[in-house]
C-alpha cells in the first residue's frame, strides 16, 4: 500500500518525530548504539553511563535544520571523568549534504568549548531510513579534490566518518535492538519504502512484542506507532488500513484488538475536531457576511472585488475591520485593512 507524507505545519516532519520519540529512550538508544556501531568501537563505552544530553543544544538558527538526539557515554575503566558524544541524526532519504550538516553541529560545539578545556570526541550516527547511500561516509568526500591529491593531502584536512545505518538494506533479523526499538525500526523501514502497513508481515518483531510486553506498555508502543502512520498515511486509505490489520493472524490477537480500539479513538476525535473547525469556519463565515453588509450600506466605494477581500482577511483583520466601523471610520482607514487579505 502505497502512501504520500501527510504536510505538516508546527508538528515538524513526523518521521523525525517519531524516530526521536522511540531511541531518545535510554533502552532503546542503548541497544541501537551497541547493535550498530562497529564491534570494536562499542567494546569501548561502559553503556551503563549511556545518558541523553538536553535536545535543544544547537543554536535557534541551526536548530530548525535539525532533528538529532545528543548523547554521551563514558569509557570503560576510565578514571577521569570525560564523556564521549554521539550525535543520532534520522535521515529520511538519502541527503547528500548530511556531512555537511553534522560538520555545522560539530563546529559549534567545538566553538563553545572554553579554551582552558580540551575538546569532546563527537560520533555521529545516522539512520537512514529509506534509500542507500552510495557516496562515501565522510566529509573529506565533499573537498573538490583530485582523488590522487585528495589521498595526499587527508592526514592535513578536517575528516570525520559517519556511522550509517540503512534501513532499506535491513531484512527482519537484521532490525536489532530492543523490542520497542525494533518495532519502530521496522514502521520506519516499510514507511520509508511506501509500504506503512507492511510491518505485519514481521513476524518474530510482531511475537516478540506479544510475549515480552505487559498490556499497558505494549498499548503505548502501539499508540505511538499508530499516531505515527495515521500522520504519513492519505484519509482515503483508511480502508486499506484496516483490511490490513484486519488480517493479522490469531497469535497476534493483543497487537490487533489494540490497534483498531486505538484507530476508533482517533477516528472519534478526528470528528470531534472536525465539528469544531467547522463551526469555527461558520462563525467566520457569518462574520464576515455582516461586515460585508454593513461596509456596502456605508460607503458607495465597496465594490464586489472589495467583498472577496473581506473574505480573504484573517481573523485579526476582521476583528480590526469590526472595531473601524463602529468607530465610524472612513474609507480612507478602511481601506487598508481590506488591503491585508493580500499580504496574509
Amino acid at each position: 500500500m502505497s502512501a504520500q507524507p501527510l504536510q505538516t505545519e508546527s508538528v515538524g516532519n513526523p518521521h523525525d518525530a517519531y524516530a526521536q520519540s522511540v531511541f531518545r529512550e535510554i533502552p532503546q538508544a542503548r541497544a541501537f548504539f551497541r547493535s550498530y556501531l562497529p564491534a570494536d568501537v562499542s567494546a569501548l563505552f561502559d553503556w551503563r553511563t549511556l545518558r541523553l544530553e538536553t535536545p535543544h543544544f544547537v543554536s535557534d538558527e541551526l536548530q530548525r535544520d535539525f532533528a538529532d538526539l545528543r548523547f554521551t557515554v563514558r569509557l570503560i575503566g576510565d578514571s577521569v571523568a570525560r564523556r564521549i558524544t554521539f550525535l543520532f541524526e534520522h535521515k529520511q532519504r538519502v541527503i547528500y549534504t548530511t556531512p555537511r550538516q553534522l560538520h555545522r553541529y560539530i563546529s559549534r560545539q567545538l566553538e563553545e568549548t572554553p579554551n582552558s578545556e580540551p575538546l569532546p570526541s563527537i560520533l555521529t550516527v545516522v539512520l537512514l531510513q529509506s534509500g542507500t547511500w552510495n557516496r562515501s561516509r565522510s566529509l573529506s568526500s565533499e573537498y573538490d579534490l583530485p582523488e590522487a591529491a585528495r589521498q595526499i593531502l587527508a592526514p592535513y584536512l578536517v575528516d570525520f566518518r559517519m556511522v550509517m545505518v540503512e534501513l532499506g538494506s535491513l531484512d527482519e533479523h537484521g532490525l536489532k535492538g530492543t523490542e520497542a526499538g525494533r518495532f519502530a525500526l521496522a514502521l520506519l523501514k516499510v514507511v520509508g519504502e511506501n509500504e506503512p502497513m507492511g510491518w505485519i508481515r514481521f513476524r518474530t518483531i510482531l511475537s516478540d512484542i506479544c510475549r515480552k510486553f505487559s498490556p499497558q506498555r505494549l498499548r503505548r508502543e502501539l499508540r505511538r506507532a499508530l499516531y505515527y502512520l495515521m500522520s504519513v498515511t492519505e484519509r482515503d486509505q483508511e480502508s486499506e488500513v484496516r483490511q490490513a490489520l484486519q488480517s493479522i493472524q490469531a497469535e497476534f490477537q493483543p497487537v490487533k484488538e489494540n490497534i483498531m480500539t486505538l484507530l476508533e479513538h482517533l477516528e472519534k476525535r478526528g470528528e470531534k475536531r472536525g465539528e469544531k473547525r467547522g463551526e469555527k469556519r461558520g462563525q467566520r463565515f457569518g462574520k464576515a457576511s455582516t461586515l460585508i453588509r454593513l461596509l456596502s450600506a456605508a460607503f458607495q466605494e465597496f465594490s464586489p472585488a472589495d467583498a472577496d477581500r473581506v473574505r480573504e482577511l484573517p481573523d485579526e483583520a476582521l476583528d480590526e475591520l469590526t472595531d473601524a466601523i463602529a468607530a465610524r471610520k472612513t474609507w480612507a482607514d478602511i481601506e487598508p485593512i481590506l488591503q491585508q487579505a493580500h499580504s496574509a
